[in-house]
């Protein structure tokens, strides 16, 4: 594909200083963006590719989208930083930010090849672009039974906050939920199967349904929720005003993150995520005796590699299932 069509494209900036793109261009980001499931990644392909676009608009020695294109892309990406005094080059783009973009270009070649902008040849030399090592990456946090005991005993059970906050810890920290799974989920999924009370045909990420046992105290505080703020129906669990008045949307994901960093922090734990709480789960489960596939559903994970990974590579974790998270002692 010429790149003549991007740049024809982006000539010209909208009042606001945005990149205005022509139908042609709009149709591929589109496509592109039909082929995510999830929201999330609709997102972030969005921005990477008006990235993408922005840089071909002011890049007059590139011509034509090919491999050899892209591949001064990511060198770009990679160059990008400021000088600092000692010499070392304060990266712009961390290595993920720069394998995120060069996914979302990716995906560009693929959708231009089944538009016929391309041929399959050409596309395939595009996704052939490797991304860039991680030198370093965050090895993730998580907490040993006694002190997840300790931060599930500090909410105040008596108060309506309290119980809505600990039925949310009880279910991150007993099923490994991601955070836009435990915002999304809806009253209706908390029923029994086959005599286990679970999380019943939950969607998760990429638009695929499992379903996730519960401890029995897991359930109880959640029905203590429910009964305390009479929700009989739609998201199961609700933002509180100052005056004690329930949200009626759903809550957003970063309101996760300022709950569990409330309660995280006087363990000392700054910066605990939620999926470090994903992470807690399961390694208690691993270490009281579960089978590797069992934690690989039940964290929704596409292969049994990425459970490997959360994991870690240590001899210390046996083997467990969810009831072998118990409920903490002296709870309120």
């Amino acid at each position: 594909m010429e790149l003549a069509v991007l740049h024809s494209a982006l000539v010209s900036d909208s009042p606001d200083g945005e990149l205005e793109l022509s139908p042609p261009i709009l149709r591929l980001l589109e496509g592109v963006e039909r082929s995510l499931e999830s929201p999330n990644s609709r997102r972030a392909y969005r921005t990477s590719l008006l990235h993408f676009f922005g840089w071909c608009r002011a890049q007059s020695s590139v011509t034509t989208f090919s491999r050899m294109a892209v591949l001064q892309y990511k060198d770009s990406l990679v160059a990008a930083g400021e000088l600092q005094e000692d010499g070392r080059l304060e990266r712009r783009y961390a290595p993920a930010t720069v394998n995120q973009r060069l996914a979302a270009v990716r995906a560009l070649a693929q959708e231009a090849a089944d538009q016929g902008l391309i041929s399959p040849t050409e596309a395939a030399g595009i996704q052939r672009v490797r991304g860039e090592k991680s030198q370093a990456s965050r090895t993730g946090m998580w907490v040993g039974k006694a002190q997840l005991d300790r931060i599930l005993r500090i909410p105040d059970r008596k108060t309506l906050r309290g119980k809505r906050d600990f039925a949310m810890l009880a279910v991150l920290f007993s099923t490994g939920l991601r955070r836009s799974e435990l915002v999304g989920l809806p009253v209706a999924a908390l029923r029994q199967q086959d005599g286990q009370w679970g999380l019943i045909d939950l969607v998760g990420k990429g638009g695929k349904l499992r379903s996730v046992p519960l401890p029995l105290w897991v359930k109880d505080a959640i029905y203590d929720w429910l009964g305390a703020t009479r929700i009989v129906q739609g998201f199961m669990f609700r933002s509180i005003s100052r005056h004690r008045r329930l949200g009626a949307v759903q809550m957003s994901d970063e309101s996760v993150k300022l709950i569990l960093s409330h309660y995280t922090v006087t363990e000392n734990l700054g910066g605990f995520r939620p999926h470090d709480a994903r992470r807690t789960c399961a390694r208690l489960l691993r270490a009281s005796d579960a089978a590797l596939e069992d934690i690989k559903e039940l964290l929704g994970h596409s292969s049994i590699q990425t459970t490997e990974r959360y994991l870690g590579k240590t001899d210390a974790f046996k083997r467990a299932i969810t009831n072998a998270i118990a409920e903490p002692s002296h709870t309120v």
